[in-house]
C-alpha cells in the first residue's frame, strides 16, 4: 500500500515505521519542526520492553495531494483533529482515512470535507519521543482497535500489524468504544493530575486510585444506561463494582511499571488540553445525574 501518515508523534512514528519496515511505501505530511527531523533520520521506534528497534527511511510531502494513497493514518491529538483533517480535502483517489486516536465525537468531528472513506481506530501502544526516537510499550490488555467491516485497506493494515506482532481487535461499534474509552482515559488523567502527573505518586495514593476506579465504574454504567454499546470488555470486567479492590491493586501495579509513565503520564503532560477536553465531553454527555457523583468529584477536582 501507499500510506500517508498525518502526525509524526509517538503513534504516527511507531505505526509508520512498522508499516514501512513491512514494505509499504510510507510518506509523512510535513509539520515542522518534527518532520524536518523525519526527512533526515526517517521514522525510528524502539520497543522499551521487547528491545526491538525499527528504523525506516520515509519521504515527507508538503501537501496531501502530492501523491495518491491507499491508506491515510491520522495520528494526532483530539484537539488537533479538525485542523489536520482540513489538510486532506485535496486527497486524490479513494483512500481509506483512519482517525487513529481519542475521538469521542466520532466521524462528525472532521466534517464532510475529507476525501475518501473515513474509518476509526485506536492504537495499542503508549510512549514518548526521545531524541527523535519513539520509545514505546505495547499494551497487552488493549490491542490495536480497528472498526469492523470489509474495507480492503483496513484488512491489509490488520494483516501487516499482526505480522509485526501487534494484536488487532475489530470493533463493531467503534463510536461507542471510543466514548467508553474516552471516559476511562479522562478518569485516569484526572487522577494523575491530582498527583502532579507522577504515576508512582498515584500508585502510592490508594484514596485517589479508589476514587478513580469508582469514577470509571460510574461512567461505564451511565453510558450503558444511555444505550451505548461497544464497551471495551477487559475494562468493563475490571471495573465491575464487585472487583473494585482488584482494580485498585491492578492500577497501583500498572502505575509503578513502565506502562504508568509511557502509556498515561507522559501523554497527560504533553496533551493536557486534550485530556481536560475529554473530561468535559464525558461530563457533558452524561448530564447531572446523581449516579455519577464520584466521576464529577474526580474531574472537577482535577
Amino acid at each position: 500500500m501507499k500510506v500517508l501518515i498525518v502526525g509524526s508523534g509517538v503513534i504516527g512514528t511507531v505505526y509508520g515505521a512498522h508499516l514501512a519496515a513491512e514494505g509499504h511505501v510510507v510518506s509523512v505530511l510535513k509539520h515542522p519542526p518534527r518532520t524536518d527531523q523525519v526527512a533526515v533520520d526517517g521514522l525510528r521506534a524502539r520497543d522499551v520492553l521487547g528491545g526491538r528497534y525499527v528504523h525506516a527511511p520515509v519521504s515527507t510531502v508538503r501537501v496531501a495531494s502530492a501523491g495518491q494513497y491507499d491508506l491515510v493514518l491520522v495520528a494526532v491529538r483530539a484537539d488537533q483533529l479538525k485542523v489536520a483533517c482540513a489538510q486532506l480535502a485535496d486527497l486524490t483517489g479513494s483512500p481509506t482515512v483512519v482517525l487513529f486516536g481519542n475521538n469521542p465525537g466520532g466521524r462528525s468531528t472532521v466534517g464532510s470535507g475529507v476525501i475518501g472513506d473515513v474509518r476509526q481506530g485506536f492504537p495499542g501502544i503508549g510512549g514518548v519521543l526521545r531524541d527523535g526516537v519513539a520509545e514505546y510499550v505495547r499494551i497487552p490488555q488493549q490491542p490495536t482497535a480497528l472498526e469492523a467491516g470489509s474495507d480492503p485497506q483496513l484488512a491489509e493494515l490488520e494483516q501487516t500489524l499482526s505480522s509485526r506482532g501487534f494484536p488487532v481487535q475489530r470493533v463493531t461499534d467503534m463510536d461507542g468504544w471510543l466514548l467508553y474509552h474516552a471516559a476511562f482515559v479522562a478518569c485516569v488523567a484526572a487522577a494523575l493530575f491530582r498527583c502532579g502527573t507522577d504515576p508512582k505518586r498515584l500508585a502510592a495514593d490508594p484514596a485517589t486510585l479508589s476514587l478513580m476506579c469508582s469514577a470509571v465504574t460510574e461512567a461505564f454504567a451511565a453510558l450503558h444506561r444511555a444505550g451505548l454499546t461497544g464497551v471495551p470488555r477487559n475494562l468493563a470486567v475490571l471495573h465491575n463494582p464487585l472487583l473494585k479492590p482488584v482494580a485498585v491493586r491492578y492500577w497501583a501495579r500498572a502505575m509503578r511499571s513502565p506502562m504508568g509513565e509511557l502509556c498515561f503520564a507522559a501523554h497527560c503532560r504533553h496533551a493536557e488540553p486534550e485530556m481536560r477536553a475529554l473530561g468535559d465531553q464525558v461530563t457533558n454527555r452524561l448530564g447531572d445525574s446523581l449516579r455519577i457523583s464520584h466521576l464529577r468529584q474526580l474531574l472537577q477536582a482535577a
